[in-house]
């Protein structure tokens, strides 16, 4: 039987750093604090934590995350430490009580991992070939680009972190404005971004930025994104434990399926309901934790040798929404995927409401105002999912509330029996825009009796060069995910043009016509699973 896990809201990591209380002296490990000097004489703040034994330990790196310090990570390094592991934790540069400016997991970031492994080296009873490393949202990354660096870390714990920072900032073609501001602003407060990151996310809240400075921004992610490192990743071939949630707002789970896919290494997903670092976080406090657990019974797999009954166990493994679900395992991503079940989209009986149904019925043509919102939303960001991992209960919109004039909805009839959705939704819609940049944003419902709509998962989609009144076909791809409708309830589909949390391309004025062509009529493919997984 697995603990319920402990969720807190992700706004106390920021806060951890300068508030965690830390013992000097434990019983069995004893705990200090030191600088240690990177190349370029930045002085890096670390809680130095080292069992009393004499003999060589296993040792794990805990790298803060965005705004955290060198006692971020204090509860995790001291349950470590109890087991025997020497563990040093360090405020990355630029934030909590380091030195010098952030770089965003930039090659001053990465040089920073190998300047602390060769200290921990030289001033630990450290085995040098037992060193793994962990990070959660910044220091995962920065621990995943390591591991490409420095074959001396043999094991790397991802948690909360991206693969693909230019599809983080710009995932189909929509700027992430809301999350991107929350970043900027929280950088400021906790830390000392450095000219180069200023810049850049400063630029990429121009509302018509230049294409040149795009591609500087890109070029900048690039460089900080794991993906551009798997070569040298498959050659160190760490092993890799990524731990990721379904409704992430700052890097959605995609990416994450996909280095799972394309990792060769010994590795394990684990996929689970909430928000950005929710699941980390109670864990971060002290308070029980599931993914804590997993994470130590990694590293006594993959670094001590001590424990290696994770590595029996199936690796992929999901929990599905709303609530809180016993674990499927899977032998691979693609037995954990549902197959494709497709729906078509189709008139209802008035021009205000559209059905989702068995058998194709195109021709139909709907319009809605651009840049204007409706009740539709994607949620706040770091509240709304990670009050789902505490609660159970996803966003809600009631459909009703949906402006029609603004906003296109289609539900379907009752589900005769539960749907397990398991994997990534894609619908097919027909566009004609009305300018040559615009957005639209779909949003996908379980839908109850009462027609409140609990939210599956949202997309945007936007076009830079398209041509005015000229039929597009578009392939909105979401997230995967885990979701389970219940019998007698609906699936719901809405798409407007406008969402808080992103920077769309609506140039103000005139209305989007969504249609289903006759040669190609618009359709929802869901993949549907079994629901549950294999023994571990």
């Amino acid at each position: 039987m697995h603990s319920r896990r402990t969720f807190v809201s992700v706004s106390a990591l920021a806060l951890l750093g300068a508030a965690a209380p830390v013992a000097r002296a434990e019983t069995g490990f004893t705990t200090r604090f030191v600088d240690i000097i990177a190349a370029d004489g930045v002085a890096l703040k670390a809680m130095v934590l080292e069992p009393r034994t004499p003999r060589p330990h296993p040792a794990v790196v805990l790298v803060s995350a965005w705004g955290g310090g060198s006692t971020q990570n204090v509860m995790p390094a001291r349950t470590l430490a109890s087991h025997g592991y020497v563990v040093v934790a360090y405020g990355a540069r630029g934030f909590g009580e380091s030195e010098g400016e952030v770089d965003t997991a930039g090659p001053e970031d990465i040089g920073d991992v190998t300047t602390v492994l060769d200290w921990t080296c030289a001033n630990t009873a450290t085995d040098p070939a037992r060193i793994g490393l962990a990070g959660v949202s910044y220091g995962a990354g920065i621990g995943l680009i390591a591991a490409a660096f420095d074959q001396r870390i043999r094991s790397v714990v991802s948690l909360s972190g991206w693969y693909d920072l230019v599809h983080s900032l710009y995932g189909n073609e929509t700027r992430r404005g809301l999350v991107a501001l929350i970043l900027y602003t929280s950088g400021w407060a906790h830390g000392r971004l450095s000219p180069e990151t200023d810049w850049m996310l400063r630029t990429f809240f121009d509302p018509t930025p230049d294409p040149v400075d795009r591609e500087v921004i890109n070029e900048w992610a690039r460089v900080r994104s794991p993906r551009r490192y798997l070569g040298r990743l498959n050659e160190n071939r760490p092993a890799l434990l990524i731990g990721h949630t379904w409704s992430e707002t700052v890097f959605p789970p995609d990416q994450m399926v996909e280095l799972f896919n394309d990792y060769a290494g010994v590795k394990r997903l684990d996929l689970i309901p909430g928000e950005h670092a929710s699941a980390e976080s109670g864990g971060l406090l002290g308070l029980p934790s599931e993914t804590w657990d997993t994470v130590h019974r990694w590293f006594d797999a993959t670094v001590a040798g001590t424990d290696p009954s994770i590595l029996r166990e199936q690796p992929v493994v999901l929990r599905a929404r709303p609530g809180t679900h016993e674990p499927e395992f899977h032998p691979g991503w693609r037995s954990a995927e549902g197959e494709p079940r497709r729906f078509y989209l189709g008139p209802g009986q008035d021009e205000s409401e559209g059905v989702i149904g068995d058998a194709p019925r195109p021709g139909w043509t709907v319009e809605i105002d651009t840049d204007r919102d409706t009740a539709a939303y994607g949620g706040v960001p770091l509240a709304s999912y990670s009050f789902e991992a505490l609660s159970g209960e996803p966003p809600r919109t009631w459909l009703p509330a949906v402006d029609r004039e603004r906003g296109a909805v289609w539900t379907s009839p009752e589900l005769p029996q539960r749907l397990p959705v398991r994997g990534a939704v894609s619908v097919r819609v027909t566009v004609v825009p009305p300018a040559p940049t615009g957005t639209i944003v779909a949003y996908l419902y379980d839908v109850d009796p009462a027609d409140g709509g609990r939210l599956i998962n949202y997309l945007p989609m936007s076009w830079t060069d398209g041509a005015p009144g000229e039929p597009e076909a578009f392939d909105l791809r979401f997230s995967p995910t885990a979701y389970d409708i219940p019998a007698d309830h609906r699936l719901g589909l809405v798409i407007d043009t406008k969402d808080p949390l992103f920077i769309d391309w609506n140039s103000g004025g005139g209305r989007v016509a969504l249609t289903s062509p006759e040669a190609d009529p618009s359709h929802v493919d869901i993949p549907v699973g079994r629901g549950e997984g294999t023994p571990r």
